[in-house]
């Protein structure tokens, strides 16, 4: 009896730990995805005729990054998005003849998110998961 509740124990044990150390890997997986993001980033922002800049574009999750860069990248001329959510900060490489920045705003606003310049419209807000709502109402 002694045996089995001692097994009993670690393999509970094992299983409350399991969630925590797969947490940590994909927190590990995305810092990774973010410092590559960064480094693409900069290398297509160094081409002639490139510019690179960033701004606050707010949102919560994994969910509102993939729907933020999309967005951004929908734009002629944007080579590269990233959004970081610690942050609320995206960061555009793109090309300075082709794109008007505030194109950019605007189509993310339309993708229910609120950026410095344009805030998204109610509908578009309301559209938006719940786990991606910002907005404090």
């Amino acid at each position: 009896m002694k045996t089995l509740m001692m097994s009993l124990t670690m393999i509970t044990s094992m299983l409350l730990l399991m969630p925590a150390q797969s947490q940590a890997q994909e927190c590990e997986n995305e810092a990774d995805k973010v410092k590559e993001s960064k480094k693409q980033l900069t290398e297509c922002a160094s081409k002639e005729g490139y510019a690179k800049t960033a701004f606050q574009v707010d949102g919560n999750c994994s969910m509102c990054k993939e729907r933020i860069e999309e967005a951004a990248t929908q734009v002629e001329g944007v080579e590269e998005a990233s959004w970081d959510a610690e942050k609320d900060q995206l960061t555009l490489a793109y090309h300075k003849k082709q794109v008007k920045l505030m194109d950019v705003h605007n189509k993310i606003a339309g993708a229910g998110h609120d950026t410095k310049k344009v805030a998204a419209t109610d509908e578009a807000y309301r559209a938006l998961p719940m786990c991606c709502k910002y907005r404090e109402e």
